[in-house]
């Protein structure tokens, strides 16, 4: 008799995989990143749409990455999509 595959909660119960959001690698969920300092230590605010299209936002969201400066994502809408 095969054997059925595993659902994917099942696989997911077999390990202890678990995304950091806010000190581990960057994500488009992410709504605060702290890079290893305190939530005190925020000084910078990046708006950005809920998709992470916006090519302005991108180039800022890559550079607070790069130079790893703690931040806080607030996410609008944008209605320029179509």
């Amino acid at each position: 008799m095969p054997l059925a595959p595993l659902s994917w909660p099942e696989l997911e119960a077999l390990t202890d995989f678990h995304l950091d959001y806010e000190n581990g690698l960057t994500n488009a969920q992410s709504c605060l990143r702290l890079f290893g300092q305190s939530e005190s230590d925020i000084r910078v605010t990046l708006y950005r749409d809920n998709h992470a299209w916006c090519p302005y936002c991108q180039k800022v969201w890559l550079w607070l990455e790069e130079v790893r400066i703690p931040y806080r994502i607030k996410k609008v809408t944008m209605f320029c999509y179509g």
